[in-house]
């Protein structure tokens, strides 16, 4: 009997364990943040350089989906919702493809 609860205690500490790294990555899903900057500050910036310098000017939702689902690097962001990324393509459709320069 003793044994039974100690596997039912390692259970639910494992389980406990489990339960907060989902419920961080759910906290983050279920406050989808909609300002399209913001995000791709963010979750974009540190590889695509800054929102004012982007080097992914008007990208559509689809073409975002798309390297998220075929680049590994970015396989992370899968998390990002239909909503969250429309906002950055939306926010990238203000960018004047003429001001943005080209990394050398």
């Amino acid at each position: 009997m003793t044994r039974l609860y100690l596997v039912v205690f390692g259970c639910s500490i494992f389980l406990a364990a489990c339960s907060v790294n989902t419920a961080s990555k759910l906290a983050s899903q279920s406050q989808p943040a909609t300002n399209g900057i913001s995000l791709y500050e963010k979750y974009c910036a540190s590889c695509h350089r800054p929102f004012a310098q982007t080097t992914k000017p008007r990208r559509s939702v689809s073409r975002l989906r798309s390297a998220i689902r075929l680049f590994p690097s970015m396989n992370d962001l899968d998390f990002l919702s239909d909503v969250q990324l429309e906002a950055v393509s939306s926010a990238l459709a203000t960018i004047n493809i003429q001001q943005v320069s080209r990394p050398k």
